[in-house]
Protein backbone atom coordinates (compact mmCIF):
# COMPACT_ATOMS: atom_id res chain seq x y z
CA UNK A 1 0.00 0.00 0.00
CA UNK A 2 1.22 3.34 -1.14
CA UNK A 3 1.26 6.71 0.47
CA UNK A 4 1.56 9.81 -1.40
CA UNK A 5 3.51 12.52 -0.45
CA UNK A 6 0.72 15.16 0.83
CA UNK A 7 -0.55 12.59 2.81
CA UNK A 8 2.18 11.64 4.43
CA UNK A 9 3.17 15.61 5.33
CA UNK A 10 -0.51 16.01 6.64
CA UNK A 11 -0.58 13.00 8.34
CA UNK A 12 2.49 13.07 10.29
CA UNK A 13 2.88 16.77 10.53
CA UNK A 14 6.56 17.38 8.80
CA UNK A 15 7.65 19.57 6.04
CA UNK A 16 8.33 19.21 2.79
CA UNK A 17 11.88 20.76 3.76
CA UNK A 18 12.23 17.82 6.81
CA UNK A 19 11.14 15.37 4.69
CA UNK A 20 14.30 15.75 1.50
CA UNK A 21 16.39 16.64 4.47
CA UNK A 22 16.15 13.45 5.95
CA UNK A 23 16.05 12.00 2.36
CA UNK A 24 19.76 13.73 1.90
CA UNK A 25 20.55 12.63 5.23
CA UNK A 26 20.16 9.01 4.22
CA UNK A 27 17.63 8.64 6.83
CA UNK A 28 15.10 7.58 4.54
CA UNK A 29 15.62 5.74 1.39
CA UNK A 30 16.04 7.23 -2.20
CA UNK A 31 14.48 4.35 -3.00
CA UNK A 32 11.22 5.02 -1.33
CA UNK A 33 10.76 8.22 -3.08
CA UNK A 34 8.44 7.11 -6.18
CA UNK A 35 7.42 8.75 -9.03
CA UNK A 36 4.19 7.97 -10.36
CA UNK A 37 1.62 9.25 -12.82
CA UNK A 38 -1.97 10.46 -11.18
CA UNK A 39 -4.35 13.07 -12.68
CA UNK A 40 -2.69 16.09 -11.36
CA UNK A 41 0.34 14.69 -13.15
CA UNK A 42 3.46 13.33 -11.62
CA UNK A 43 3.30 12.73 -8.18
CA UNK A 44 5.45 10.94 -5.47
CA UNK A 45 4.12 8.25 -3.47
CA UNK A 46 5.92 6.29 -0.51
CA UNK A 47 5.30 2.49 0.74
CA UNK A 48 2.70 3.52 3.69
CA UNK A 49 3.53 1.33 6.61
CA UNK A 50 7.63 2.02 6.42
CA UNK A 51 7.65 5.64 5.67
CA UNK A 52 5.37 6.01 9.15
CA UNK A 53 7.48 3.89 11.27
CA UNK A 54 10.55 5.60 10.08
CA UNK A 55 9.54 8.83 10.26
CA UNK A 56 7.82 8.16 13.97
CA UNK A 57 10.73 6.42 14.68
CA UNK A 58 13.20 9.60 13.57
CA UNK A 59 10.66 11.74 15.69
CA UNK A 60 10.60 10.08 18.96
CA UNK A 61 14.75 9.63 18.71
CA UNK A 62 16.11 12.97 16.65
CA UNK A 63 16.55 14.91 20.04
CA UNK A 64 18.04 11.58 21.85
CA UNK A 65 21.06 10.96 18.67
CA UNK A 66 22.85 13.56 15.74
CA UNK A 67 21.50 12.69 12.64
CA UNK A 68 24.52 11.01 11.66
CA UNK A 69 23.83 8.41 14.40
CA UNK A 70 20.42 8.29 12.98
CA UNK A 71 21.39 7.44 9.42
CA UNK A 72 24.18 4.74 10.67
CA UNK A 73 21.87 3.06 12.76
CA UNK A 74 19.02 2.86 10.15
CA UNK A 75 21.51 1.95 7.44
CA UNK A 76 20.09 -1.59 5.73
CA UNK A 77 23.73 -2.24 5.86
CA UNK A 78 24.57 -5.31 8.42
CA UNK A 79 27.10 -4.03 11.15
CA UNK A 80 30.02 -5.88 11.53
CA UNK A 81 29.76 -6.94 15.26
CA UNK A 82 30.40 -9.68 16.00
CA UNK A 83 28.37 -11.46 19.33
CA UNK A 84 29.53 -14.35 21.41
CA UNK A 85 27.07 -16.50 23.44
CA UNK A 86 27.36 -14.22 26.28
CA UNK A 87 26.15 -11.36 24.35
CA UNK A 88 23.15 -14.00 22.96
CA UNK A 89 22.07 -14.26 26.85
CA UNK A 90 21.93 -10.63 27.34
CA UNK A 91 19.47 -10.23 24.40
CA UNK A 92 15.96 -10.96 26.27
CA UNK A 93 13.91 -10.92 22.62
CA UNK A 94 16.35 -14.43 22.07
CA UNK A 95 14.13 -17.64 23.50
CA UNK A 96 17.42 -18.11 25.77
CA UNK A 97 15.95 -22.38 26.25
CA UNK A 98 16.63 -22.53 22.40
CA UNK A 99 20.07 -21.10 22.29
CA UNK A 100 21.90 -24.39 22.54
CA UNK A 101 19.67 -25.56 19.59
CA UNK A 102 20.56 -22.42 17.52
CA UNK A 103 24.39 -22.71 18.72
CA UNK A 104 24.50 -26.66 17.91
CA UNK A 105 22.68 -25.79 14.24
CA UNK A 106 25.04 -22.92 13.48
CA UNK A 107 28.06 -24.83 14.99
CA UNK A 108 30.20 -22.00 16.04
CA UNK A 109 31.01 -19.79 18.25
CA UNK A 110 30.48 -15.97 17.31
CA UNK A 111 27.60 -14.89 15.05
CA UNK A 112 26.96 -12.20 12.76
CA UNK A 113 24.44 -9.76 13.28
CA UNK A 114 22.17 -11.11 10.67
CA UNK A 115 22.02 -14.45 12.65
CA UNK A 116 21.34 -12.56 15.84
CA UNK A 117 18.21 -11.16 14.02
CA UNK A 118 17.28 -14.39 13.05
CA UNK A 119 17.05 -15.52 16.02
CA UNK A 120 15.44 -12.71 17.56
CA UNK A 121 12.63 -13.59 14.84
CA UNK A 122 12.73 -17.19 15.11
CA UNK A 123 12.15 -16.51 18.86
CA UNK A 124 9.18 -14.50 18.52
CA UNK A 125 7.90 -16.72 16.01
CA UNK A 126 7.98 -19.48 18.45
CA UNK A 127 5.98 -17.75 20.72
CA UNK A 128 3.04 -16.58 18.45
CA UNK A 129 2.79 -19.44 16.23
CA UNK A 130 3.07 -21.75 19.51
CA UNK A 131 6.10 -23.39 17.80
CA UNK A 132 7.84 -26.38 19.52
CA UNK A 133 11.85 -26.26 19.72
CA UNK A 134 12.39 -29.10 16.93
CA UNK A 135 10.18 -27.07 14.09
CA UNK A 136 11.95 -23.73 15.28
CA UNK A 137 15.16 -25.13 14.86
CA UNK A 138 14.30 -27.25 11.64
CA UNK A 139 13.31 -23.01 10.00
CA UNK A 140 16.84 -21.90 10.65
CA UNK A 141 18.49 -25.32 9.61
CA UNK A 142 16.76 -24.64 6.26
CA UNK A 143 17.73 -21.25 6.25
CA UNK A 144 21.37 -21.18 7.66
CA UNK A 145 23.58 -21.61 4.51
CA UNK A 146 22.15 -18.36 3.30
CA UNK A 147 22.80 -16.09 6.08
CA UNK A 148 26.18 -15.45 6.02
CA UNK A 149 25.82 -14.15 2.35
CA UNK A 150 23.57 -11.80 3.26
CA UNK A 151 25.23 -8.13 3.97
CA UNK A 152 22.25 -6.06 3.97
CA UNK A 153 18.99 -5.93 6.14
CA UNK A 154 17.05 -4.83 3.51
CA UNK A 155 15.26 -8.61 3.50
CA UNK A 156 11.50 -9.44 4.07
CA UNK A 157 11.44 -13.16 6.10
CA UNK A 158 8.09 -15.07 4.90
CA UNK A 159 6.93 -18.20 7.06
CA UNK A 160 4.67 -19.93 5.45
CA UNK A 161 3.00 -23.74 5.43
CA UNK A 162 1.58 -26.77 4.22
CA UNK A 163 -0.09 -29.67 6.44
CA UNK A 164 1.52 -28.12 9.82
CA UNK A 165 5.50 -27.75 8.63
CA UNK A 166 6.67 -24.45 8.13
CA UNK A 167 9.06 -23.13 5.66
CA UNK A 168 10.95 -19.96 5.24
CA UNK A 169 11.64 -17.85 2.49
CA UNK A 170 14.24 -14.90 2.69
CA UNK A 171 13.19 -12.34 -0.39
CA UNK A 172 14.39 -8.63 -1.35
CA UNK A 173 12.37 -6.35 0.33
CA UNK A 174 11.18 -4.90 -2.96
CA UNK A 175 10.93 -8.32 -4.99
CA UNK A 176 7.45 -9.69 -5.21
CA UNK A 177 6.71 -13.18 -4.65
CA UNK A 178 5.07 -15.77 -5.99
CA UNK A 179 4.29 -18.73 -4.10
CA UNK A 180 2.36 -21.76 -5.03
CA UNK A 181 -1.34 -21.76 -3.31
CA UNK A 182 -1.35 -24.84 -1.65
CA UNK A 183 0.87 -23.06 0.16
CA UNK A 184 -0.18 -20.92 3.31
CA UNK A 185 1.36 -17.46 4.35
CA UNK A 186 1.43 -17.07 8.04
CA UNK A 187 4.09 -14.24 8.76
CA UNK A 188 5.72 -11.57 6.73
CA UNK A 189 8.65 -9.96 8.67
CA UNK A 190 10.73 -7.09 7.30
CA UNK A 191 14.07 -6.94 8.87
CA UNK A 192 15.03 -3.68 8.47
CA UNK A 193 12.26 -3.11 11.01
CA UNK A 194 13.43 -5.74 13.43
CA UNK A 195 17.28 -4.31 12.50
CA UNK A 196 16.02 -0.90 13.30
CA UNK A 197 14.38 -1.43 16.83
CA UNK A 198 17.42 -3.48 17.87
CA UNK A 199 20.45 -1.35 17.21
CA UNK A 200 18.26 1.22 18.86
CA UNK A 201 17.28 -0.25 21.86
CA UNK A 202 20.75 -2.18 22.61
CA UNK A 203 23.00 1.14 21.23
CA UNK A 204 24.06 1.78 24.23
CA UNK A 205 25.17 -1.69 25.68
CA UNK A 206 26.68 -3.39 21.95
CA UNK A 207 28.25 -0.31 20.70
CA UNK A 208 27.02 -0.96 17.17
CA UNK A 209 27.49 0.63 14.01
CA UNK A 210 28.05 -0.45 9.92
CA UNK A 211 31.36 1.22 10.30
CA UNK A 212 32.93 -0.38 13.86
CA UNK A 213 35.37 -2.71 13.77
CA UNK A 214 34.77 -5.94 15.00
CA UNK A 215 33.80 -5.95 18.81
CA UNK A 216 35.82 -9.10 19.59
CA UNK A 217 38.91 -6.60 19.37
CA UNK A 218 40.01 -6.21 22.94
CA UNK A 219 39.12 -2.53 23.78
CA UNK A 220 35.62 -3.25 22.20
CA UNK A 221 35.23 -5.98 24.58
CA UNK A 222 36.20 -4.53 27.20
CA UNK A 223 34.29 -1.87 26.46
CA UNK A 224 30.92 -4.23 26.09
CA UNK A 225 31.63 -5.32 29.29
CA UNK A 226 31.38 -2.70 30.81
CA UNK A 227 28.74 -2.15 29.91
CA UNK A 228 27.07 -4.86 31.82
CA UNK A 229 26.14 -4.52 36.14
CA UNK A 230 29.15 -6.98 38.33
CA UNK A 231 25.75 -7.98 40.48
CA UNK A 232 28.32 -8.67 42.91
CA UNK A 233 29.78 -6.18 43.14
CA UNK A 234 26.80 -3.51 42.93
CA UNK A 235 28.48 -1.48 40.02
CA UNK A 236 25.62 0.71 38.91
CA UNK A 237 26.04 0.69 34.92
CA UNK A 238 23.89 0.85 31.59
CA UNK A 239 23.22 -2.90 31.65
CA UNK A 240 21.82 -2.43 35.43
CA UNK A 241 18.87 -0.09 34.13
CA UNK A 242 18.51 -1.60 31.04
CA UNK A 243 14.45 -1.07 32.21
CA UNK A 244 14.69 2.71 32.10
CA UNK A 245 16.72 2.72 29.15
CA UNK A 246 14.36 1.13 27.00
CA UNK A 247 11.56 3.05 28.27
CA UNK A 248 13.70 6.02 27.86
CA UNK A 249 13.86 5.26 23.60
CA UNK A 250 10.36 4.50 23.64
CA UNK A 251 10.48 1.05 21.51
CA UNK A 252 9.58 -2.23 22.84
CA UNK A 253 9.59 -4.32 19.43
CA UNK A 254 6.13 -3.56 18.63
CA UNK A 255 4.18 -3.82 15.21
CA UNK A 256 7.29 -5.91 13.96
CA UNK A 257 5.16 -8.00 11.74
CA UNK A 258 5.02 -6.81 7.89
CA UNK A 259 0.99 -6.27 7.35
CA UNK A 260 -0.67 -5.99 4.21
Amino acid sequence: MLISKKELLAQTGISYGQLYRWKRERLIPEEWFMKQSSYTGQETFFPKEQILNRIRMIQELKDKYSLEELAKMLSPESTEVGFDFEDLERIEEIDHEMLPIFQTILDKKIYSYIEILIFVILSKLKEELNLNEKQTGTLLEGMKMHLEGMKTTDYVLIIFNQEMNYFAVISQEQSPIYLDTRFEIIKKIRMNEVSNQMKFKYSKVFQFNPDLENKNSASSKEASNQSYSDTSSGKDTNYSNKKEEKEDILLKFNNWEVRF
